[in-house]
């Protein structure tokens, strides 16, 4: 609300009103604050576009009130998600991705203060840990062109498993979000959609509560979702056509998830 009128010569004349009118300053006050509250609700209500990187690869990049975050989607025709387990010592994702040439890649699951991962890993067919039973953990499951995310009681080997990570907690089941424990660190994620037929790498760049992320995934559409590793272990390093980001964990891990291209 404007109060000033425009003269004959185009020039901006203010009106001559007391600075002492009553109630004036409150009135412009509760204007501003009404203008603010309706531009955050369209800010909330504008859709989020997905960013085109590669053919089969799309980017989000999401900055709202305490989530600021990186997302990557991948078409699991086009790119393959693999567990990768290091045998000696850790590494970081930036130098993860520079030696094997992925597109991207991401922290993994918990490790003990001697790296060694703990819960299940399954790296290209063959375990290399056992599943941890009586944990209220998901598992990861990638087969040739599908993953799923399944609670550690209901998984089940077979042939066809070619990787898995189990972490947790899991944050949406059939597109809900879980009742999740009030806290906030830097955060990896898996989130997938019903089909199984896209990936999607979640990093935030700051601490975001684990609450307000599956409120947030359960939002963009996605069926179900799982945290992997968090705090100082969070870290991503892509290149993916003209992107390329660089998010930087507290130390090197001993496994990561590796997202490349296939052939």
């Amino acid at each position: 609300m404007s109060l000033a009128g425009r003269g004959g010569n185009g020039s901006v004349r203010r009106a001559n009103l007391p600075s002492t009118i009553p109630g004036l300053h409150m009135l412009s006050a509760h204007v501003a604050a009404s203008f603010a509250s309706l531009a955050s609700l369209t800010l909330a209500a504008a859709p989020l576009a997905w960013q085109a990187a590669a053919p089969g690869a799309e980017r989000l990049t999401i900055y709202e009130d305490d989530v600021e975050a990186d997302l990557l989607r991948f078409d699991l025709v086009r790119y393959r998600p693999e567990v990768v387990v290091l045998a000696n010592g850790a590494k970081t994702a930036a130098t993860l991705r520079a030696e094997t040439g992925a597109a991207a890649v991401v922290n993994g699951g918990f490790f003990d203060p001697s790296w060694r991962p703990l819960g299940l890993r399954i790296a290209r067919g063959k375990t290399l840990v056992p599943l941890r039973r009586r944990v209220d953990w998901g598992v990861l499951v990638l087969r040739v062109g599908h993953a799923e995310i399944v609670h550690s009681r209901e998984f089940q080997a077979d042939p066809t498993v070619d990787g898995a990570i189990q972490v947790g907690p899991r944050l949406l089941v059939g597109g809900q979000p879980l009742k999740l424990k009030p806290q906030r660190a830097r955060r990896t994620a898996v989130a997938l959609d019903r089909e199984g037929k896209t990936f999607t790498l979640v990093v935030t760049r700051r601490a975001a509560d684990a609450q307000r992320l599956a409120t947030l995934l359960a939002r963009l559409g996605f069926d179900s979702a799982l945290m992997l590793d968090g705090g100082p272990s969070t870290q991503l390093s892509a290149v993916i056509g003209a992107i390329r980001i660089d998010l930087p964990g507290g130390y090197a891990v001993p496994d990561a998830l590796v997202i490349r291209k296939r052939p």
